[in-house]
């Protein structure tokens, strides 16, 4: 045998091994993709490797109210503008002990006078059961319902819409129907240091509708409570048209009425007013929407009566989803002679 041969032949074989190998297919490793997580509703994703569904979302608004036009443009009737960027987070898992739903809201804002705000605007936990939901954290109070429809709102209206820090829970009775219990921060009306307001609501919904009623006492002054009452009701069983109508009463609480930052009065023993309000909101056609609110509230603390009434409207123009052109107009007056007649126009978009 020809051992020079096999020598040579078997140097060759190993040396053309690696390149041989080298042409062979390489297997790639597994890649987990995003996928869309359909059961929590459009925009939620799953992230590789967890069980937590997220969703993002923003929005840029630029806002202009004018000086009131009943009035000279000065120092004491300024307009207001501002730009305005919005991040949403949302985040859904479901696990053997609940349905764990987190959201945050960031809020970036510029306005004329050169002020420039960074804030957390809303951040809740919410833990969901068969039998109700447990609620946690900064978000609107369990006792508002209706706040407006209608886009920048020149004068504003006599509405309550107030973020607390508060544990709420909201027992699911079966057929639309459900009830609130939820313990809130006092001092985000105005009221008492370490001391918490207490909230109840009935609340209905069904096909034509909904409808809720609400009481809440509150901490004005230590260990001194006063309590308002709200009911409220919205129809939406017309095609393309929504209207709601709001009654509310408070005695030593007219934070809950809106009544406090309108007119100076704070929640005190006699203290007492009511307000009426409500909106409408309709589809002009396939771009354009409108809307209407309304809203008149009355505060009585002996010889220091007060009322006040409000009205405003809106366009809106919405040539691609997400971006709105909004103009409006808005009329108010009250019981000292403040009469205002404003309007404003705002471009916005969501995404």
């Amino acid at each position: 045998m020809n051992f020079k041969k096999i020598a040579l032949a078997a140097a060759a074989a190993a040396a053309a091994t690696p390149a041989m190998a080298a042409d062979l297919p390489v297997v790639a490793e597994p890649v987990n993709y995003v996928q869309a997580c359909d059961a929590f509703g459009a925009g939620y994703f799953q992230l590789p490797g967890k069980d937590t569904c997220i969703k993002l979302g923003g929005r840029i608004r630029t806002n202009f109210v004018s000086h009131n036009l009943k009035h000279g443009l000065d120092d004491a009737n300024p307009y207001k503008a501002y730009a305005r960027g919005y991040l949403y987070f949302n985040s859904m898992t479901t696990t053997e002990f609940a349905t764990i739903e987190t959201y945050t809201a960031f809020l970036a804002n510029h306005d004329q006078d050169g002020n420039d705000t960074v804030i957390i605007d809303d951040v809740y936990v919410q833990l969901g059961f068969e039998s109700g939901s447990l609620l946690i954290g900064d978000t609107l109070s369990q006792f508002d319902a209706f706040t407006g429809y209608t886009w920048i709102a020149p004068v504003s209206q006599n509405f309550s819409e107030t973020y607390p820090l508060l544990i709420g829970y909201t027992a699911d009775l079966g057929n639309g129907l459900s009830l609130t219990a939820s313990i809130e921060d006092s001092t985000e009306r105005g009221g008492a240091n370490n001391r918490a307001d207490f909230v109840g609501a009935l609340s209905v919904s069904q096909g034509w509708g909904s409808a809720k009623l609400s009481a809440a006492t509150h901490a004005y002054d230590g260990d001194d409570y006063g309590y308002a009452l709200s009911a409220s009701v919205t129809v939406t069983a017309m095609e393309g048209i929504e209207a709601s109508f709001q009654a509310q009463y408070a005695d030593q609480a007219v934070s809950y009425i809106g009544g406090a930052a309108e007119s100076g009065f704070t929640d005190a023993a006699g203290v007492t007013g009511f307000n009426v309000g409500g909106g409408v909101k309709g589809d002009l056609s396939d771009k354009v929407s409108a809307m209407l609110d309304f809203s008149y509230l009355s505060l009585d603390q002996g010889a220091a009566d007060y009322d006040r009434t409000g009205i405003d409207a809106s366009v809106v123009y919405t040539p691609v989803t997400g971006l709105s052109f909004a103009v409006a107009a808005g009329w108010g007056d009250d019981s000292n002679d403040n009469e205002e007649i404003k309007v404003g126009t705002r471009v916005q978009y969501s995404f």
